[in-house]
């Protein structure tokens, strides 16, 4: 090659060279950048005052707690969270364009006028006003400006709509005030009985009223959690003293929840096809919606646990099983189930699983007695099929007794406790068939090769 082209080829080099390094170290605008109305840290916003033509000026405050609250007059309670998004949002106003760089005349844009107001106080005092006023020819976008600076922005309605907000829109429409985690016992009211629950465990509930019952925990956290989170969808009336056509004397239901600061209660009626609600914690009446209405219209059947056995999907170390004069005693040894009652014979764990869920999946399709004397009248006295399991953790064992699939009703009940459940039959015959099948010995396969065979 050519020295002096050689030499040209190693400069253009250099210099492609050194354009790549500075693209890398400043790149170019994309273009989509937009132009900031505002741009604040949002942890600085101490006040917001929302002014709309025509209306009172809305104001909310950060409290010392950094719970946001309305300022004066009102004294509700402000939901925090719907006022952290409004207020992040006008942290950081986006404008889509700067149409002119200096204004004088603001009436052609209604920013003369504007249609709403959004002032921002910061911590230090300073205070930002953005102005919102008419919609640009095309409809699309809206013209705005900052108070002070001559610029005329066009922004997109999203933004004006943000903080386009009510009293109600941003105050707090919880009905009751009580501790999430902190809940110990609950009390429903319906028209036809009383329910009382109490935590029996961190997780798990107890009916202990009108008796001492098993409680179906999904159901029962379901209708707690319900009467926590119940929120107002509107308000009806405001003061102490309710409207005459709301009778809360004959209610829908009554939930009484109680935490560590005591009782809050929640009372449901229904009046001209909709749904009322008066609160322990707030003064007034609030509509409320029907999935809350129906989340507290329970019968006791629906809040009990219809499952016979509790250990779901926990670790067994046990069971033993008797089907009539078959009786079954396994052992988990090592990560291996063996039959104890035939020596240490190691089992397939298939099979041994099969058991365990037809015994896990027994359900009662009715409540067919709460009292202990009449078990007798059901024939658990003498059950066809008895099963004891040993949970692995907590050592702790569960026995079922169960009456004969053969009888036209098949009854179950866990040992030491009231209740006489009704069963499905094909349950019942489920649990014989894992029975049957685990206590099968493979045949051993028959040996051809190798081996002789005799001729007649």
């Amino acid at each position: 090659m050519n020295p002096k082209s050689l030499l040209i080829a190693v400069g253009i080099l250099a210099i492609l060279g050194g354009a790549v390094y500075y693209t890398k170290e400043n790149p170019p605008s994309t273009g989509d950048e937009k132009p900031k109305v505002v741009s604040v840290d949002k942890d600085q916003i101490q006040e917001l005052t929302i002014s709309r033509a025509g209306e009172d000026p809305l104001t909310v405050q950060r409290g010392e707690d950094d719970q946001w609250k309305f300022g004066p007059p009102l004294t509700i309670p402000a939901d925090s969270s719907s006022v952290g998004f409004m207020a992040e949002s006008a942290a950081s106003l986006e404008a889509d364009r700067i149409v002119e760089e200096n204004v004088t005349d603001w009436t052609p844009y209604g920013l003369d006028q504007p249609e709403l107001t959004v002032e921002i106080k910061l911590k230090d005092g300073t205070t930002h006003r953005v102005l919102y006023g008419q919609e640009t020819p095309t409809g699309s976008a809206l013209y705005a400006r900052l108070d002070g600076d001559p610029r005329l922005f066009t922004v997109y309605s999203y933004s004006k709509t943000g903080f386009e907000k009510s009293v109600f829109d941003l105050r707090d429409k919880k009905l009751l005030h009580a501790a999430q985690d902190k809940v110990s016992r609950v009390v429903l009211n319906t028209a036809n009985r009383s329910i009382e629950f109490g935590k029996s465990s961190e997780t798990n509930w107890q009916i202990l009223k009108p008796q001492p019952l098993r409680a179906d925990n999904f159901t029962v956290g379901d209708l707690v959690r319900a009467a926590q989170n119940a929120e107002m969808t509107a308000v009806a009336e405001q003061g102490e003293t309710p409207d005459s056509k709301y009778d809360f004397s004959k209610p829908l239901a009554t939930v009484e929840v109680v935490d560590e600061a005591g009782p809050h209660t929640l009372t449901v009626v229904k009046a001209d096809d909709k749904y009322y609600a008066r609160s322990s914690d707030i003064e007034g009446v609030y509509e409320v919606s029907s999935t809350l209405a129906e989340s507290l219209d329970k019968k006791l059947e629906d809040l009990r646990n219809k499952k016979l056995f509790d250990f779901g999907f926990n670790d067994l170390a046990k069971l033993q099983v008797r089907d009539g004069e078959t009786r079954v005693a396994i052992e988990k040894k090592d990560d291996k189930w063996v039959l104890a009652s035939e020596n240490g014979r190691e089992l397939d764990s298939q099979k041994v699983q099969t058991l365990i869920d037809s015994l896990r999946n027994l359900s009662a399709t009715s409540f067919a007695s709460d009292n202990a004397a009449e078990k007798s009248k059901f024939g658990l006295d003498s059950p066809a099929i008895e099963a004891d399991v040993t949970h692995v953790e907590s050592a702790a064992t569960e026995k079922v007794v169960i009456t004969a699939p053969s009888n036209e009703h098949v009854y179950a009940a866990r040992d030491g406790q009231p209740t006489s459940y009704e069963v499905e039959k094909s349950a019942v015959e489920e649990i014989q068939r894992a029975i049957e099948d685990l206590l099968k010995t493979e045949e051993p396969a028959e040996q051809e090769n190798g081996s002789e065979k005799k001729e007649e």
